[in-house]
């Protein structure tokens, strides 16, 4: 482990926390894994990213999907869970070289704190600052924290500081996987009437999104001014996101486009929905020097 001493310290300070390789359990080169314990439920999270890796709320069953093909391995994204997509959405807008979805899901997080507020919840905080190496990819300084909280649900709350000297657009989003069993039996609700932007075709043409929304193949949309929640019904539970302030829902999944995506696979796309909360296209914020920008995100089982 390469954790510092202040970093020890924290977890020696909660109970139910702990950093484990993920070696054990995941394939890949390892990583480090924060592990989080309560009497609501449980989490696993990647310092690499402040990737949330894995919620299973007490007495249930996980809420994220991973794939079976992700390497865990340093500087590689982690295919599941929920990845930061930052400070770039997609491809980057000025220079398609640069890694799609930004840097922040491959640079390694700090604890820079944690506690437990009651017997069944958990928090934890991490962050991330400019280095070396983001530097050569955004050249712009920032200080980027992610605080999660542990329990019966599990809530997000990205805060984006933007500490350069001249306004800077970002675009993000928390591109959260959702463990549905069969994609083709999950309905998301929450989403009729609202405008989408299907990012297939090279048009990218806007279409009104009528009804609930039940994918039957490859689907990459997203959707526009958006209602704060959203379900994900399946024949075995149903899962809401809620989300105060992002204005965006992305829904995605490869389908049998997933065979020639290797930490996927073939077939494996029937495990997983996408359905990500974040701001992008014309509702990506510029940011001013010193402005924080806050993305949060709960999700629960009902």
């Amino acid at each position: 482990m390469s954790l510092s001493q202040t970093e020890q310290q924290i977890l020696a300070s909660v109970p139910g926390l702990a950093v484990v390789s993920s070696t054990g359990t995941y394939a890949g080169a390892g990583l480090d894994l924060l592990t989080v314990e309560n009497a609501g439920g449980q989490a696993t999270i990647a310092l690499q990213g402040a990737h949330v890796v894995s919620f299973v709320p007490r007495s249930g069953e996980d809420v994220m999907w991973i794939s079976p093909n992700s390497q865990f391995t340093p500087g590689e994204a982690i295919r599941g869970g929920i990845p930061l997509c930052l400070p770039w959405f997609g491809p980057h807008p000025q220079d398609e070289d640069k890694p799609k979805h930004g840097f922040a899901r491959n640079e390694i997080w700090t604890l820079v704190e944690a506690s437990q507020t009651a017997t069944d919840v958990t928090r934890v905080t991490l962050e991330l600052r400019d280095n070396d190496a983001t530097r050569a990819l955004w050249p712009h300084a920032f200080v980027y924290r992610l605080e999660i909280s542990v329990g019966k649900v599990l809530h997000l709350d990205l805060a984006i500081e933007h500490k350069g000297d001249a306004p800077q657009l970002h675009s993000l989003a928390l591109h959260t996987y959702f463990n549905v069993g069969k994609v083709t039996d999950a309905v998301i609700t929450g989403l009729a009437g609202t405008t989408f932007i299907d990012t297939i075709p090279k048009e990218k043409p806007r279409h009104k999104q009528e009804g609930d929304v039940q994918l039957v193949g490859p689907t990459d949309r997203v959707y526009l001014d958006v209602p704060r929640t959203q379900h994900i019904n399946t024949p075995a539970r149903s899962i809401k996101i809620d989300s105060v302030d992002t204005h965006c829902a992305i829904v995605w999944n490869a389908w049998t486009n997933a065979d020639k995506i290797a930490d996927i696979g073939p077939g494996n796309y029937v495990g997983y929905l996408c359905v990500e909360r974040g701001d992008a296209w014309e509702f990506s914020p510029t940011l001013q020097p010193g402005q924080i920008h806050h993305a949060t995100m709960t999700l629960s089982v009902e």
